[in-house]
């Protein structure tokens, strides 16, 4: 099925009753008995057939579900999913859901079982996983009133504006407009983040299907999907989005008909990560940190000037130091000092607060400027960041890339 990628992967993921049950009572549709004794590899192909010999427009509304799903089953998905059902469920639900092991399974929990939060974790996975990543967003400064935000006429005029950036018919393009609570980044407060979410139709792909035993062609629409998040506390507008050569374009149509303020062309920092420091001992400072228990660094590498890399793991009960581990696997003269690494993690431990439970947060650096933070769950983001620079392991610059940063005028 080379046009249902998601459907394939669901399909392959999910044990094989599941994903039955599922493609019954969402789509009513009816696949062959599954033989216990078979193979799964052999139930799987039974139930492909039965999704290969579906018309390519109704195989494909089947595709979207799963895409949904499947982006909900990844590192950053997970994450939105934790939170959510740390905050959200009750705890009969919390230990249902907590008892499923598959992030696919998972995944398809929270979209049998709760609808409205599945669209809410996609939306904020959607949006959170560009945040901070400088190949993939341009952040702007926002004015202050939303009154502008609830104008239905302001709206329409960006839609319309939007439609016309995109080359696309005022129909073929869906806004949404919402409103969620996140951590601020200094203070950890919860303060508003709006989102504004921008669908449109890719132009028509090609796909082949078999049709009464015929190879035929037909037309595939897809969607794409373009998010702009503005922070009032902060006066932030940041555009996310894969197309980075209309994100400009996108950030002036949203400042000009739905904020309606002009950019002033003011840069706004990046943050550039440096953990250089890590390849000597040291010690994390948790002055004020109520709730981080610990922190140590279980796993550090670097690369030589002949591409052969070396990194070093410890568990986080060892009860020596990552570089104390490196000597005694090594040899009694090694050391990381004088090296560059290229690979760091460090594992922060969490203390169980109120309702929230004891946990791990894994922080991974590698390469020059690459952090896994900004894929993480909106709370232990603004942790993170704040604890990077405690420990100085980031700063802020204002050019790390060539992409356009501005100012809105307030």
């Amino acid at each position: 099925m080379n046009d249902a990628e998601n459907l394939s992967k669901l399909l392959g993921h999910l044990p094989p009753a599941v994903f039955r049950s599922f493609m019954a009572a969402k789509f009513s549709l009816e696949m062959p008995d599954l033989d216990k004794k078979a193979a799964k590899k052999d139930q799987r192909a039974g139930m492909e057939a039965v999704l290969a010999a579906l018309d390519v427009s109704a195989r494909q509304r089947i595709e979207e579900v799963a895409e949904q799903i499947i982006l909900l089953s990844d590192g950053p998905g997970q994450d939105v999913l934790d939170g959510f059902s740390q905050e959200i469920f009750d705890d009969e639900a919390r230990a249902q859901f907590e008892a499923i092991r598959s992030q696919y399974e998972r995944a398809l929990w929270i979209y049998l079982n709760e609808g409205d939060l599945f669209e809410e974790a996609l939306n904020a996975r959607q949006a959170d996983i560009f945040r901070q990543s400088p190949s993939c967003y341009s952040g702007y400064m926002a004015p202050k009133d939303l009154s502008v935000l609830e104008d239905s006429a302001a709206r329409q005029a960006f839609h319309n504006a939007v439609a016309g950036q995109l080359g696309c018919p005022v129909d073929e393009v869906a806004v949404q407009v919402f409103k969620r609570l996140r951590p601020d980044t200094q203070t950890g407060e919860e303060v508003d983040l709006y989102q504004v979410s921008v669908h449109h139709n890719r132009p028509p792909e090609i796909v082949d299907c078999v049709q009464a035993s015929e190879l035929v062609q037909q037309e595939v629409v897809r969607a794409v999907t373009s998010h702009i998040t503005y922070e009032p506390s902060n006066g932030h507008l940041e555009v996310l989005s894969k197309f980075t050569d209309g994100r400009e374009a996108l950030a002036r149509i949203v400042s000009d008909h739905l904020l309606q303020s002009p950019i002033t062309g003011e840069k706004i920092p990046l943050k550039q990560y440096d953990y250089q420091s890590l390849n000597a001992p040291r010690t994390f400072d948790l002055t004020g940190e109520t709730t981080v228990a610990s922190v140590k660094v279980v796993e550090l590498g670097y690369t030589s000037t002949d591409f052969r890399t070396l990194v070093v793991k410890i568990g986080f009960k060892d009860t020596d130091d990552i570089h104390t581990a490196a000597r005694s696997l090594i040899g009694p003269g090694f050391t990381f000092q004088g090296r560059r690494l290229t690979y760091a993690k460090l594992s922060i431990r969490l203390r169980k607060v109120g309702k929230d439970r004891a946990r791990t947060i894994t922080v991974i650096l590698r390469d020059e400027n690459k952090c896994n933070i900004k894929t993480k769950r909106e709370k232990d983001r603004v942790l993170c960041d704040r604890l990077l620079a405690k420990w100085q392991l980031v700063k802020e610059i204002g050019d790390v890339t060539n992409d356009p940063i501005y100012a809105l005028a307030a």
